[in-house]
């Protein structure tokens, strides 16, 4: 099993409203790739967060389902918008 986890700090200018759309966006995506097994997301209440407020789990079967997770053509869409809209982001890939 594979965990992909993105962490986000967003712009000063982005609206919470937006932040909440592109994230559920995101979380559509478990019904339509094959091998993806859970996509969750939420805001980050750590006091560690070093500005990081939002975080994306997504759990997938094998890398080949991450990979088609990531080329697929809805969440290329969304993940451009998140990037306009974070102002610095961290990715963590694993299996486990």
């Amino acid at each position: 099993m594979i965990i992909h986890i993105a962490l986000f700090k967003w712009k000063n200018t982005v609206r919470k409203d937006e932040i909440d759309k592109a994230l559920k966006d995101v979380a559509k995506l478990k019904t339509k790739i094959p091998g993806i097994i859970d996509i969750k997301y939420g805001k980050n209440f750590s006091k560690h967060s070093k500005g990081l407020t939002h975080a994306v789990v997504v759990t997938a079967k094998n890398r080949n389902a991450l990979q088609a997770y990531r080329e697929h053509p809805d969440h290329i869409i969304v993940a451009e918008k998140i990037n306009k809209m974070e102002e610095n982001g961290i990715g963590v890939d694993f299996e486990s």
